[in-house]
């Protein structure tokens, strides 16, 4: 008996003693931090990873950038994700390690033909974080995951910061992943793109990321693309307008100049209707603003020209919402809006025996009826 204690204490100590052992040292992985897929000519994948290089990454410059390329870009071909993936391994001396990597950028051709695929890879493997941000581009995701970064040590970490500012949409795997399999609501997500720094100077001016409007999908390809402005729109209908900046132009018989106001707060609902086998969505939109810069000869403490001015936001924000309504029903005829989910949770019955299958038609033809109240909530001290 007191041999097996002896044993068992034994076993117990090599147990405790014991390192991780599959513990991964950081100088035998690479370290991905941007994920770029594209659709080659002859139809296979293009998988380009941006990998870190760990001894340049404390490396700053003047303004915060990195003064030594901090990053490298390599790519393969292969006919699936893993495919290139593997072919990609073939040329690294160290694994490849996903798990730090917040982007994945999507090239306009591959997501034309088809992105469950790719999100069946970001999902099913095991190292891609589902709460990597999701991105498209008119162009090569090539391009945009080596450029180089204005003001983070990686264009990565500018791109997810950009994400996080607040002034377009926050897409993630998770949430693509979540409306391809929605019934009443198709995806979207931001698209990315390269803007020159200096307006008016396209050929020479040197080019910086820009999240610039969004790529509008019907199942799981894409078939369009809305602008930055048609984006404000979404941002309402989705309750997501958490920061911006609304002109009014007063008229010349008033003197003219112009007022901006910063949204402070806005709060969206959106209720289905449905009355005598009549459908019909009522959208409720109040905003709170606060007055930022005055060039006018108005007096902003006069009631009656507050009043006004509210007015004149109340038409310019239902001009945007229902600008984006029009593309997403006459000319997409993709319900990005998630209208139909909606109906589903305030009418199940209804949507199983009636909308579900034939949402598409109905979607195209809804009657949308927006409602505004702007609040100017503080107008400063200057009279």
């Amino acid at each position: 008996m007191k041999v097996i204690r002896m044993f068992l204490i034994g076993m117990l100590t090599l147990i405790l003693l014991t390192g991780c052992w599959n513990r991964i040292e950081i100088n035998d992985i690479a370290i991905v931090t941007a994920i770029g897929l594209d659709l080659t000519e002859s139809d296979e994948i293009h998988l380009s990873l941006q990998v870190a290089i760990p001894s340049k990454l404390g490396s700053s410059g003047p303004t915060g950038g990195s003064s030594e390329k901090s990053t490298f870009v390599i790519s393969e071909t292969g006919s699936t994700i893993s495919e290139a993936f593997s072919n990609i391994q073939g040329k690294l001396s160290r694994t490849i390690f996903f798990s730090q990597s917040r982007i994945v950028i999507i090239g306009e051709e591959l997501a034309k033909k088809s992105v469950s695929h790719v999100i069946d890879f970001q999902t099913r493997y095991a190292e891609p974080r589902i709460n990597s941000f999701i991105m498209f581009t008119k162009g090569k995701a090539f391009n945009i995951i080596k450029s180089m970064p204005k003001f983070e040590s990686i264009s990565a970490e500018e791109i997810k910061e950009l994400a996080k500012l607040g002034v377009s949409l926050k897409i993630y795997v998770r949430d693509f992943l979540n409306m391809l399999l929605t019934d009443g609501i198709e995806p979207f997500a931001p698209q990315l793109t390269l803007k020159p720094l200096e307006v008016n100077r396209n050929n020479t001016s040197e080019k910086t990321l820009a999240i610039n409007g969004i790529a509008i999908f019907k199942q799981d390809k894409l078939i369009g693309w809305m602008s930055e402005e048609e984006t404000r729109g979404l941002l309402w209908l989705r309750n997501e307008m958490e920061k911006g900046v609304i002109t009014t132009s007063v008229p010349k018989d008033k003197g003219g100049g112009n007022i901006s106001m910063e949204i402070t707060r806005a709060d969206v609902k959106i209720v289905p209707i449905l009355k005598n086998q009549d459908l019909k969505m009522d959208v409720h939109i109040i905003s709170e603003l606060t007055v930022i810069e005055n060039d006018s000869q108005l007096n902003l403490f006069d009631t009656k020209v507050i009043e006004d001015i509210q007015k004149d936001i109340n038409t310019q924000i239902k001009n945007k919402v229902q600008m984006v309504i029009d593309k997403g029903q006459k000319e997409y005829n993709s319900d990005i809006f998630g209208f139909g989910h909606l109906v589903y949770q305030r009418y199940p019955k209804e949507w199983n025996a009636k909308y579900k299958n034939n949402w598409e038609e109905v979607f195209a033809e809804i009657e949308v009826t927006i409602n505004s109240k702007a609040l100017i909530r503080r107008i400063g001290l200057i009279k």
